[in-house]
């Protein structure tokens, strides 16, 4: 028997909820961990592969990245470009993301009792948004912005809602659809950081890198999760209504 468009078309829409949905719980899970760790000053006495927070500043530990938009030297970034677009649910006036990578390398924190290194690149980076550049539409974006449009194959260098039918140019003009938004996360030398991970021989093997305290930090990645684990949970009604009717 040929299942039926509805069918075909529910399995899917089923399947990307559940991924959404598994995505979003591991997120939680990770979240989670910000107070399921023990609070440490120092790894001396740590059983390894225990999960542990450590608090303190950043220092250098082997050479920096530098940021693609700023040129700033950090130790961990996550860099996102997004552009303003008519998108769903609302269908009002938003930034989407068409760009996100996440980087760092091995470096230490200074506790004040002792300096505990961070040995791998942060899964989860949650620190503060900075905004580098908002570019309009037919405007020539800085040259570090542009050499890394050219050279990131996912980040398309124009699209419809950059370069509309005339018609609905000023429409898009007037809600600033098109214009795009150049954005860093980073964890700059000398910056005071929360690091969630588990101990190994050579340090922390870091699950999450914020800048905020434990319980901000929980809220705010919780929120995303929640989302998340929230479109999920419409796979059951959309199998339900697509296979049985």
């Amino acid at each position: 028997m040929v299942p039926s468009p509805l069918a075909v078309f529910g399995a899917a829409m089923a399947a990307i909820c559940a991924v959404i949905f598994l995505v979003s719980a591991r997120y939680a899970w990770r979240a989670s961990a910000l107070l399921r760790a023990d609070a440490v000053t120092t790894l001396a006495g740590a059983d390894s592969g225990s999960l542990v927070r450590v608090e303190g500043t950043v220092e250098r530990d082997a050479d920096p990245l530098v940021a693609p938009f700023s040129g700033a030297e950090c130790v961990a970034l996550r860099e996102q470009v997004e552009e303003r677009r008519l998108s769903v649910p609302t269908v009002l006036p938003w930034y989407v993301t068409l760009s996100e990578t996440t980087g760092g390398v091995s470096f230490a924190v200074n506790t004040g009792r002792d300096t505990v290194g961070v040995t791998s690149p942060t899964h989860t980076v949650a620190l503060e948004t900075r905004v580098v550049a908002t570019v309009a539409p037919g405007t020539d974006p800085p040259e570090r912005i542009a050499r890394f449009e050219r050279e990131t194959e996912p980040v398309p260098t124009t699209t419809f809602w950059q370069d509309p039918p005339w018609l609905l140019a000023g429409l898009f003009d007037a809600l600033s659809l098109g214009v795009r938004r150049y954005t860093e996360q980073r964890a700059d030398l000398g910056d005071a950081v929360t690091v969630v991970g588990r101990v190994t021989d050579e340090g922390v093997d870091s699950l999450v890198l914020s800048d905020r305290s434990p319980t901000r930090t929980l809220v705010r990645m919780a929120g995303v999760s929640l989302a998340g684990l929230g479109v999920g949970v419409l796979a059951v009604p959309i199998v339900r209504f697509a296979v049985l009717g």
